[in-house]
């Protein structure tokens, strides 16, 4: 169970209006691998995939409903709650994969993304 990064995820849903909403989620002990550049062995197609796992064992109250299909990633610690995605100053990515490992010995949320 290694960890090497903080994140906030940023979840999307629709209010009673169907405007957005973003609810903002911090998690300071995750495992997150991928990022800008081309590699080796993705080349320049998955050049800004990412891998994150978020282990259970860190958080008691860690939900899979809190992540969906298109949800905001920022590899790092953010304070700050948006209205829109234009509200990021930062690099981000979107989440386009979600995995949720409740067995074996490091239970864990698995997102991955562009």
């Amino acid at each position: 169970m290694i960890t090497n990064s903080s994140l906030t995820i940023y979840h999307k849903e629709l209010d009673n209006n169907m405007l957005e909403k973003w609810t903002r989620y911090n998690y300071n002990k995750v495992w997150f691998f991928g990022g800008h550049g081309a590699g080796a062995n993705k080349g320049y197609d998955n050049a800004n995939d990412f891998d994150c796992r978020i282990f259970y064992g860190h958080y008691d109250n860690l939900d899979i409903r809190n992540f969906s299909i298109g949800d905001i990633v920022v590899p790092e610690t953010l304070t700050t709650d948006i209205i829109t995605q234009q509200d990021l100053t930062v690099d981000f990515y979107n989440i386009t994969s979600i995995t949720n490992n409740k067995f074996g010995n490091n239970p864990h949320i698995h997102l991955g993304g562009k």
